[in-house]
């Protein structure tokens, strides 16, 4: 069984791949496939007696986690989205309609829910200082291992 790293990069490698097919053929099938992937492994750390994803990635950011369930909540957010998304790309898939506003779609909504989060997230918590994408970005990096720390 792979380490909890080489799992998630092994995970991070495969929706890379999928979105790459996605782009390239529009391909419902794999788009499904692989935001269920996705949604799962969001989804797979609400289970009790697991850290939510989002909580694990925010211990890596300076700035400290948001205080009560926010990233439980945004870690459910995450995985209703792309298990949405899983399920829509399926029904296309199984209906044998084009995929290209969907495939189109996705990665507009996923950018505006993700950059909306930011604004939500420095308006609820100001005490934790500004909140940007990339911030957030580098904080997922080095919770796995992807960025290093400063020396």
């Amino acid at each position: 069984m792979p380490s909890g790293r080489r799992l998630a990069r092994l995970l991070l490698l495969v929706a890379a791949s999928v979105v790459l097919a996605v782009l390239l053929a529009g391909n419902p099938v794999a788009a499904a496939i692989g935001n269920a992937a996705v949604a799962a492994r969001f989804g797979l750390t609400l289970l009790p007696g697991r850290e939510p994803l989002i909580s694990h990635y925010s211990r890596f950011d300076a700035a400290g986690q948001p205080e009560g369930g926010y990233t439980r909540a945004l870690t459910l957010a995450w995985a209703l989205l792309l298990g949405g998304f899983a399920l829509s790309h399926a029904v296309v898939a199984l209906a044998g309609w084009k995929d290209a506003g969907l495939a189109v779609a996705e990665p507009v909504v996923c950018l505006l829910v993700f950059c909306g989060e930011h604004a939500l997230r420095n308006r609820r918590f100001p005490q934790l200082g500004r909140a940007t994408p990339l911030r957030t970005l580098r904080a997922i990096g080095l919770a796995h291992g992807l960025v290093r720390h400063a020396a």
